[in-house]
């Protein structure tokens, strides 16, 4: 069952006991229903809305889920498109917080979560569920949150 951006990030509220000042502000919880929406955009083949969250500045970094590292902000939209294009479908269907933290100061904001989604890969007709580890870091510049890393990778249950 697939679930809003608005839902996912209010779950994520409700599953946080305290947060630092800055994380309960309403620009920061504007800031995490972007990056959900950006997210189902994604899960559909499109990367514009997620392209849109990075910062401008060049100090930009991802690691991202289908593997690779890439530094900078033309070199991360690009990884970022070709991630997208690996999908036809999908949607987020949940969001299990992990933690959320923030800097002394407040310019500096992290979240750490496992993405759950069910998804359609380019050139294949089934659904499959995803299940990928996240952690964000985002920075406050000139009054806006942007988003400056993302390291995801595919969350794997092991036997206890």
């Amino acid at each position: 069952m697939a679930a809003d951006s608005h839902s996912i990030v209010e779950g994520l509220f409700r599953q946080s006991k305290l947060l630092p000042a800055v994380l309960a502000t309403e620009d920061f919880r504007a800031m995490l229903q972007r990056t959900v929406a950006a997210l189902n955009a994604l899960l559909t083949g499109d990367p514009q809305p997620f392209n849109g969250l990075w910062s401008h500045a060049d100090d930009v970094s991802v690691l991202g889920g289908f593997g690779g590292f890439e530094h900078g902000r033309d070199r991360v939209e690009q990884d970022t498109r070709l991630a997208a294009s690996r999908f036809t479908s999908g949607q987020l269907t949940g969001i299990e917080l992990v933690t959320l933290g923030a800097s002394a100061n407040g310019d500096l904001a992290f979240s750490v979560w496992i993405e759950r989604a069910q998804a359609r890969l380019t050139g294949s007709d089934a659904m499959i569920p995803l299940s990928v580890r996240v952690t964000h870091i985002f920075r406050r510049e000139e009054g806006a949150w942007r988003l400056i890393h993302r390291h995801g990778d595919r969350a794997t249950e092991l036997p206890r």
